[in-house]
């Protein structure tokens, strides 16, 4: 039984502390005097707990660790995957073996077998010809533990749903949802290795457009299982009066449109181009934003315009976080729920801003694609009260 959940302080504390944490005892936090301010951070979100939410008498334990579970293993793999793009580990295994791959090569001579294999594509000849096997084995199990973290997400996914609906403890919505859920699942296993073909003949990496898709469709899977751990919580909410679901949608399209602009600057690795800010070089809007020869394929390809882009995006967002709080003024609960939207969005943009500074380190790429997932969860869950809220 669980009494008066606080399912915000779940999805958003828990992992906003852990983040936190992570920037107090790194090395990054004393740098950029993060430090100081961490406290105050994870004093805000324990104190941002809901004193208007609570849950009857709940039934639903065993479904909400399943769904709660899975969002986690999902969280993971979204990170997980992000450090396979940034140490170039994606394209050290040439094949997909689902069952046969799940293990890792275990003697010397099988290591040697997927190093030549590795050796034919025109990453290794053109960029990682002096590569070491024992190099070759650090970016094989990266790769290798993206798809061995995607596999426990599947069954995860599809082995408690079939459980639980033998045991008829699935209502109809929870049902389509989670059938919903495992079919998107199934389609970014092969929308993953779909990518990396992409960069096994002809390139030196994986297109730009199929891994903004994949990340796309991760964040898709990931708002459908919010909104799945939402129902299975069984939340009865009070006074969401006066929200405006529309805004929310808005709002939440918004994001999406910033993630899939946020795998074009990982795929085209544009937050190299101008490690500066706010200016790009010496002005807001680079001198090579628009190269008329390619016209609307600068939006994709020209990695001055793909970066300018995703800067705009951002500052939109920061200013949508601002009107959100506007608009939610009239209604305590919704307020505090903005307010927290509207501090993640800013320590979002600033872990940007050092990224591209610190000329894209893996760390705080790694803590901006995390924050990332906190932004659109907080976002996600403003939706749903508006959505369903009393």
């Amino acid at each position: 039984m669980i009494k008066k959940l606080l399912i915000f302080d779940f999805l958003i504390g828990v992992f906003s502390f852990s983040v936190c944490f992570l920037i107090f005892s790194s090395e990054l936090g004393s740098y950029f005097g993060i430090k100081e301010i961490t406290p105050v951070i994870l004093l805000y979100l324990f104190l941002m707990r809901s004193t208007l939410m609570n849950t009857e008498k709940n039934t639903n334990l065993p479904l909400i660790i399943w769904v709660s579970s899975l969002l986690i293993l999902l969280f993971i793999l979204v990170l997980v995957g992000g450090a396979t793009r940034i140490t170039d580990s994606g394209l050290s295994i040439t094949e997909w073996e689902v069952l046969i791959g799940i293990l890792p090569p275990l003697s010397e001579s099988s290591w040697i077998i997927e190093f030549e294999k590795y050796k034919k594509i025109p990453e290794y000849i053109l960029v990682n010809s002096s590569m070491t096997l024992s190099e070759f084995k650090v970016i094989y199990l990266w790769e290798w533990g993206h798809r061995l973290l995607a596999r426990l997400v599947g069954l995860v996914c599809v082995i408690p749903l079939i459980i639980f609906y033998f045991m008829k403890k699935l209502s109809k919505p929870v049902i389509r949802r989670s059938v919903l859920i495992s079919i998107l699942i199934g389609i970014q296993g092969y929308i993953g290795w779909y990518m990396v073909q992409s960069g096994l003949t002809q390139r030196v990496d994986v297109s730009q457009y199929r891994l903004s898709i994949h990340l796309l469709m991760a964040f898709i899977i990931i708002y459908n299982t919010l909104m799945l751990l939402f129902e299975v919580t069984n939340i009865k909410l009070i006074n969401t009066n006066g929200t405006r679901p529309i805004w929310f949608s808005f709002f939440s399209i918004i994001v999406f449109v910033q993630i899939f602009s946020g795998g074009l600057m990982s795929g085209l690795d544009a937050g190299l181009v101008y490690p500066t800010w706010p200016l790009m070089g010496l002005s807001i809007v680079p001198s090579d934003y628009w190269i008329p020869q390619i016209e609307i394929y600068n939006l994709f390809e020209n990695r001055s315009n793909v970066q300018f882009n995703h800067r705009t995006l951002g500052y939109l967002i920061l200013l949508l976080g601002l009107l959100n709080v506007y608009l939610s003024r009239n209604n305590y609960f919704m307020l505090k729920v903005s307010l927290l939207t509207l501090l993640l969005i800013f320590v979002q943009i600033a872990l940007g801003i050092f990224t591209i500074i610190l000329m894209v380190p893996w760390e705080t790429a790694l803590l901006h694609q995390f924050f990332s997932l906190l932004v659109f969860s907080s976002i996600t869950f403003s939706l749903y009260l508006s959505r369903f809220g009393k």
